[in-house]
């Protein structure tokens, strides 16, 4: 769910805050909540695209690295 929580983050960054300019934060704030609306009222549903096994691999090279930090 985290990946995508950064995909929204994303696509608002690409969609409104990097091509708009805003006068004031109200501005900004009515344009963020324009796009989540058009974006909710024709919601896409998230795919993952990774496979199980190369969850679980980079899972346990986290949990390795974190042990040897932890260690040292």
């Amino acid at each position: 769910m985290a990946q995508y929580g950064r995909t929204v983050f994303a696509d608002l960054t690409e969609d409104v805050i990097r091509p708009g300019s805003f006068g004031s934060v109200k501005e900004l704030v009515d344009d963020i909540n324009a796009y989540l609306a058009e974006r909710n009222a024709n919601p896409k549903p998230y795919k993952w695209t990774a496979k199980g096994k190369a969850i679980l691999e980079k899972i346990s090279r986290a949990r390795a690295a974190l042990n040897k930090a932890e260690a040292a």
